[in-house]
């Protein structure tokens, strides 16, 4: 197993979860696109959507990449994503998965772009989420390295485990964020600390922030 080249998860025994591990959303772009602020910005918020658990234990990205897409009303099912992003058993390369969000929702005027200055960086994650929740009302996906999500601990073992999920609400006041882990034994809807969730994010790619052109 080559473990730092796509996301996803395959289950060997109910103790032992097999997945490659690195850089889950994509090769981040030369450019950082920045955040802006606006008056407009709710304080806090939620997306009201179809939560969808992965149909298969390496759909994550199929998944959380579904869900997204729903927010911007557009039907795209797992299982055609997968085969659009050229989904494996060992999971999914963000560098097929961003260009196939692109097709999506490029017609719109959207663009997904894999930004790296969001792990470990509190303030920075919030100001993306609260954009593309708040004033976008879009869904971003978002990737964790599994084995640090506080609902993991001590469930999975092995470090730099990729997976994909993604982010939907959030509070400014409690600078709590909400999110949705589509791997059905220990994910659902979870609400953390941006420090926390921060914490998850993915050095070379952890969020695919939304912008609108």
């Amino acid at each position: 197993m080559n473990k730092r080249t796509t996301t996803g998860i395959a289950l060997i025994t109910a103790t032992t979860l097999h997945l490659t591990t690195t850089p889950a959303h994509a090769t981040p772009t030369p450019t950082t696109p920045t955040t802006t602020t606006t008056a407009l910005q709710p304080l806090t918020y939620k997306l009201s959507l179809k939560l969808q658990p992965q149909q298969t234990s390496y759909y994550c990205v199929p998944a959380a990449s579904s869900m997204s897409l729903s927010t911007f009303g557009i039907t795209a099912s797992q299982t055609t994503l997968a085969k659009k992003m050229k989904t494996t058993k060992t999971g999914t390369k963000g560098s097929n998965a961003t260009p196939v969000l692109n097709t999506y929702v490029a017609p719109l005027g959207y663009t997904y772009t894999s930004v790296t200055d969001v792990a470990a960086n509190p303030a920075t994650l919030m100001n993306r989420l609260t954009h593309d929740i708040g004033i976008l009302h879009r869904a971003p996906t978002l990737a964790v390295w599994m084995e640090k999500l506080p609902w993991n601990k001590g469930k999975i073992k092995g470090k730099h485990i990729g997976h994909a999920m993604i982010a939907y609400g959030y509070n400014t006041l409690n600078n709590t964020i909400t999110v949705y882990d589509p791997w059905k034994p220990t994910g659902g809807t979870h609400t953390i600390t941006a420090r926390t969730l921060a914490a998850t994010l993915q050095e070379t790619g952890g969020m695919r922030y939304i912008t609108k052109r």
